[in-house]
């Protein structure tokens, strides 16, 4: 199953997630990711109020949800004030997976 690991916050995008990412890599977990550009960068169509802005995601493609959760406590944004990691299953237009 493939999950998106979104990393939300006003603060701290620049972390370091090396303990994430060598678990995730080794295990063959990691399927990408990438930090995004500053919030103030970015065009929201129609201009409205945002939430915490969104600074950096992975995608990755775990045996289950429960890998997912674990995954996400190895990012130091769960630990971090004013930040936080939402996980999104993504979904598949046949929805093999579900």
């Amino acid at each position: 199953m493939k999950f998106l690991l979104i990393l939300h916050g006003d603060t701290g995008a620049d972390l370091c997630r090396d303990e994430f990412e060598h678990t995730a890599r080794e295990a063959g977990e990691l399927v990408g990711g990438e930090l995004l550009a500053d919030p103030q960068l970015a065009i929201t169509v129609p201009d409205r109020a945002r939430a915490a802005p969104i600074d950096a995601y992975y995608l990755i493609d775990v045996d289950s949800p429960v890998r997912a959760v674990e995954l996400a406590h190895l990012l130091p944004d769960t630990r971090a004030p004013g930040r936080s990691v939402e996980i999104r299953a993504v979904m598949h237009s046949t929805a093999v997976d579900f």
